[in-house]
């Protein structure tokens, strides 16, 4: 258990995870899940999954992302959560969509003691390029109050990283303040490998998915196992306008997760540094 992770718990305790004997824990239960990264298509992920005869989701913006699996942000609450998923009925595939869950480091063990067997999707985009469109985010809805993404980065590794205080009190999920720590997908995406297999994880690249989506959702069918044929209406969803973030921090950014990127590109055997950096 890391140092964070002991603060987090001191400071909140820890949120039931196992399903209580009520009745409610006689509705569905999800078998997969969306688990991130921000601001990598996650949200078009959700809509076009939906869509699909076989597959229940949340149906609303607001309950896409529950997070319930995540120690320090979203529901707590097992009956609400399940709720959510209440009108899933007879269809075969019943998921959520929680970007928490890639990066809080609980997250796969909590959701494997409840759930042993699911299948999960990770999206993962351009590091760098994710950075910079998840403080622009985090600028327009709000939450980050320091002006210039340099001032945020800078903020990040010396008041933020590993601040207990801070992830208690910031106004939103404690990871999305961490522009450049978010982004080292080699541990994340370690964690759902090793906990639950990698016949039950599906990794898809942002960058790729965005030129052929229909292609890449015909395999993200085949791997829940429903109809690969079925056609989802493919638009774009969550985008925001192209706006530099200029060369000087992206060739420092680069540098800094360029290590990252070849220890994930051994883990996944897919060369993903000419892509990115």
């Amino acid at each position: 258990m890391s140092r964070l992770t002991r603060a987090v718990r001191n400071l909140f305790g820890t949120k039931r995870r196992h399903a209580p004997s009520t009745p409610a824990a006689a509705n569905r239960l999800p078998n997969f899940f969306i688990c991130g990264a921000a601001r990598s298509g996650t949200t078009s992920l959700w809509q076009y999954l939906r869509q699909h005869p076989d597959i229940y989701m949340p149906p609303t913006i607001d309950q896409k992302e529950p997070a319930y699996f995540c120690d320090i942000y979203g529901t707590n609450d097992w009956n609400f959560y399940l709720s959510l998923l209440s009108e899933a009925r007879a269809r075969k595939r019943v998921g959520e969509a929680s970007g928490a869950y890639l990066t809080w480091p609980e997250s796969a063990e909590r959701i494997r003691a409840t759930i042993p067997e699911p299948n999960i999707i990770i999206s993962l985009r351009n590091p760098v390029e994710r950075a910079w469109s998840l403080y622009r985010w985090m600028r327009a809805h709000g939450y980050e109050k320091i002006p210039t993404f340099a001032e945020a980065l800078e903020a990040e590794d010396k008041m933020r990283f590993g601040n207990a205080e801070f992830v208690k009190n910031n106004g939103e999920y404690y990871y999305n303040f961490l522009y450049f720590h978010s982004g080292l997908y080699h541990a994340q995406v370690k964690r759902f490998l090793d906990t639950f297999g990698r016949e039950r994880v599906h990794v898809q690249v942002f960058e790729e998915f965005i030129l052929t989506p229909l292609e890449h959702m015909r395999r993200i069918f085949a791997f829940l196992e429903v109809d690969p044929k079925f056609q989802p209406h493919i638009e774009v969803h969550n985008a925001t306008e192209p706006i530099p973030m200029g060369e000087a921090i992206r060739e420092r950014l680069s540098m800094r997760y360029r290590n990252d990127i070849l220890r994930l590109e051994d883990l996944l055997g897919r060369k993903l540094a000419k892509l990115w950096v």
